[in-house]
């Protein structure tokens, strides 16, 4: 006799692996993707690509619409942060203010996820000092707010790499007046890059470059020259395609010495 139970309890057992199945196809198409996105960004870094570098921001942040994954937020969110960074640099002033902007309502939701908090403060502070570059006038309001954040990210994990290049960031950045120092910043740089090492995640591989560039540029302000050449080495030593190092950084530095 047919039991309409027994029928119902396989088809209710079908459709949960039914689910699960799709359920692991996303998130594996999630992950490629993320380590897609991962390395074009590294790769913008060490060929020094800014306009590829935007393209894949406007990519990643249409993924990120559809696929709202903390992780991807993440890279996100330090892929806005670096371009910012480069676009203070050379006075894209414009190009930067939009991604701040971007940056700052993404950076609310990211604060949501326990695991991210530390990094979350880290970019808040990083985020106050590109407001303070694009109106200097802000300074003595949100200096203190940019401190008391990355000072937050470094209490709420004291193991966070990120956390640590923040603080070396500030120290350098922030005018001796107001509390910098370049002696300050060689120990900070200096903690970033051994966490970096002792657990380098796909994500951060670009930051760990980045924090090994602070740390040489903060030997060259300290009259640590050869340290200074030596660090840069180094980052050549873990990517030799680092363009930025090995065609203008390392050769000014040996000129210097």
């Amino acid at each position: 006799m047919f039991n309409r139970f027994n029928f119902f309890e396989v088809m209710l057992v079908k459709f949960c692996y039914l689910m699960l199945a799709v359920l692991f196809s996303l998130n594996v198409s999630a992950n490629n993707s993320q380590e897609k996105f991962q390395e074009q960004i590294y790769t913008c870094f060490i060929d020094g690509k800014m306009d590829k570098w935007e393209r894949t921001i406007d990519e990643m942040e249409q993924y990120y619409a559809s696929y709202r994954v903390p992780g991807m937020l993440y890279d996100l969110l330090i892929a806005r942060y670096g371009f910012i960074a480069v676009s203070l640099d050379e006075e894209e002033k414009r190009k930067a203010r939009v991604q701040i902007e971007k940056a700052e309502v993404e950076l609310e939701r990211l604060f949501n996820y326990r695991s991210y908090v530390s990094n979350a403060y880290a970019l808040k502070g990083a985020l106050l000092a590109f407001r303070i570059s694009l109106n200097p006038f802000n300074a003595i309001v949100l200096g203190n707010r940019a401190n008391n954040a990355i000072d937050k990210a470094v209490e709420t994990d004291e193991n966070n790499p990120a956390a640590w290049m923040e603080r070396g960031n500030s120290a350098f950045y922030t005018p001796s007046a107001f509390g910098g120092s370049k002696q300050e910043a060689v120990k900070y740089y200096k903690k970033a890059v051994e966490l970096f090492e002792n657990n380098l995640k796909p994500n951060q591989r670009w930051l760990y470059l980045n924090t090994l560039v602070g740390l040489a540029k903060s030997y060259e302000h300290t009259g640590e020259q050869l340290l200074a050449i030596n660090t840069y080495k180094r980052a050549l030593e873990y990517e030799p395609e680092f363009s930025w190092v090995r065609d203008e950084l390392l050769p000014k530095a040996k000129k210097e010495k």
